[in-house]
């Protein structure tokens, strides 16, 4: 991976971030290394997950 792609990768990260959306790659890796054995969620299936937690575990009350 060239340094242009890798500081694309890691903008796109902080962009993330700081918009509080799920960071799908950082999942996999995750998955990869603790859960070697299960299986992976498709970046859809993750994304949903990821906004049924945030919105209907009340953590968020409000939506601006």
């Amino acid at each position: 991976m060239n340094t242009i792609t890798a500081t694309i990768k890691k903008i796109q990260c902080n962009i993330k971030i700081i918009f509080g959306l799920p960071n799908y790659d950082q999942y996999v890796a995750h998955r990869k290394r603790k859960h070697p054995n299960e299986p992976i969620m498709s970046e859809k299936e993750y994304y949903m997950y990821a906004l049924k937690e945030k919105y209907e575990s009340g953590k968020v009350n409000r939506c601006c």
